[in-house]
């Protein structure tokens, strides 16, 4: 978990109050279907968002795309595109996210500590975050 680039937990929250915060959101495709998981922590906690998060200094964001998908869902990249650029606002924290979607090879999800559940699911839902139903639209992964 703890390695080049990461900035210990009670920092980043102060760094975070100040500053926007510099991320990536994975939709993941597995033959049609996209990945959705339930978070267990802030921001979004108890919603089922796509995987994610934020960059370390010194990483490309396709670096930081491979990484927490390995780290989040154990899934392997087959192909990524980046889909888009967003603002994401929320009581405790203003994240700027580049999105992309990412081709994975199997359905085979090994889930970490930030997640509790997860879904592919093969269309919009209600149950959606808002800004994971923006994020598919954007990057027309049911179209």
């Amino acid at each position: 978990m703890y390695g080049k680039g990461w900035i210990e937990e009670s920092l980043f929250k102060k760094i975070r109050q100040l500053v926007p915060t510099v991320s990536v959101d994975i939709l993941a495709v597995n033959k049609g279907k996209l990945l959705i998981m339930l978070r267990n922590f802030e921001p979004a906690k108890d919603m089922w968002f796509t995987p994610g998060g934020r960059i370390r200094y010194g990483e490309t964001l396709e670096q930081a795309v491979l990484r927490k998908l390995h780290d989040e869902t154990g899934l392997k990249a087959m192909r990524l595109e980046k889909k888009g650029v967003m603002t994401h606002f929320y009581p405790t924290a203003h994240y700027v996210t580049v999105f992309f979607r990412v081709d994975v090879e199997d359905n085979k999800v090994v889930l970490n500590e930030e997640h509790r559940a997860f879904r592919w699911i093969s269309g919009l839902e209600d149950s959606l975050h808002p800004y994971v139903k923006q994020m598919i639209t954007e990057a027309r992964i049911f179209v």
